[in-house]
């Protein structure tokens, strides 16, 4: 018994000994990627289960330079949305003219799900830092399941229903390459209610995130829309 014991122990100390090395690697390409002078980026988000939560899904383009301007572009309908970011100060343009969140409104329920768009470096430290037990798999690429709590707020944001859900789980994956990070992918899933029977609806995003163009970006902004971020 005692010697069943001890394997289980070190088969434990083990396992949690590789997930501390792989939120190392994860956290120093994450790191590594930061520190280059810009990069750019696509951001792929793939809902199921709901049409309503899936028409307020669009793929988006990023840019951003080291300690400077975020641009993100997406498409909303026939309307190209531009978002300018620096720091913690964020302006929209969709009819021409830059807003500042500020003068939109920052309870404005589209201002909320433009507030959880991130730069990649700051997504991936947010996930890394809510992933439970990390390793690496066989194709080299590290995942991890989801802190709930959390996977439960970013469901909330899918819509009114997804928002009612009691529950939600999430899982991530991280690729890394030359010491950087080079693409991570992660999935929030739950269940809401629909018709008059409240009949329970699996709904899940997956958000692909891709890095290209390291140490090659530059981000150019308007003066306009400069002013609203200063």
């Amino acid at each position: 018994m005692k010697t069943l014991s001890a394997l289980v122990c070190l088969a434990l100390t083990a396992l949690h000994v590789a997930a501390a090395d792989s939120a190392a690697t994860v956290a120093s390409a994450i790191k590594k990627l930061g520190g280059e002078s810009g990069y750019a980026w696509t951001y792929t988000p793939k809902t199921v289960g709901s049409e309503s939560a899936a028409r307020n899904q669009a793929p988006l383009s990023g840019k951003t330079e080291k300690d400077g301007y975020t641009l993100i572009r997406g498409e909303m309908g026939d309307v190209t949305v531009d978002i300018g970011i620096k720091g913690d100060k964020m302006a929209v343009n969709y009819s021409g003219d830059w807003l500042s969140t500020v003068e939109i409104g920052e309870n404005n329920r589209t201002v909320q799900r433009l507030r959880a768009l991130k730069r990649p470096t700051d997504e991936a430290e947010q996930l890394l830092a809510k992933s439970t037990a990390l390793k690496q798999e066989a194709d080299g690429g590290y995942s991890s399941d989801l802190d709930g709590a959390w996977s439960k707020e970013m469901f909330a944001l899918l819509g009114r229903r997804a928002a009612d859900a009691p529950s939600a789980s999430g899982n991530v994956r991280f690729w890394v390459k030359d010491g950087r990070l080079a693409k991570y992918e992660f999935v929030i899933r739950g269940k809401i209610a629909t018709g008059a029977d409240k009949k329970e609806t699996e709904v899940s995003r997956t958000t692909t995130v891709e890095i290209k163009d390291v140490g090659m970006t530059k981000v150019g902004l308007p003066e306009d829309a400069k002013k609203k971020l200063s």
